[in-house]
């Protein structure tokens, strides 16, 4: 990730804050590691934000909503095993 340890132990916290957030809002199996990859595999993925002043900004405003439509297309794109390694037999 190429982060000073100063940015990133300040990013972990704004990530484990956000993560006790949406325990409290019942969505406890969302973890800080589940944070952290929403923002750097997704959301700063090609725009991240240039201060960690920014950064910690936006991970503070991360509704729940947005973190699940990530993890909603993250199912359908990423987990989606190749067709030629699907069992296709039983549907026809």
């Amino acid at each position: 990730m190429g982060l000073s340890k100063f940015r990133m132990k300040r990013l972990q916290s704004a990530f484990q804050s956000k993560a006790q957030e949406f325990a409290e809002e019942g969505y406890g199996h969302v973890g800080e590691k589940d944070i952290q990859a929403y923002f750097f595999d997704y959301a700063w993925k090609e725009d991240k934000p240039r201060s960690v002043g920014k950064q910690i900004k936006s991970v503070r405003a991360l509704t729940a909503n947005q973190y699940f439509d990530y993890e909603k297309l993250r199912a359908t794109v990423y987990d989606v095993s190749p067709l030629e390694e699907m069992d296709i037999e039983n549907l026809l």
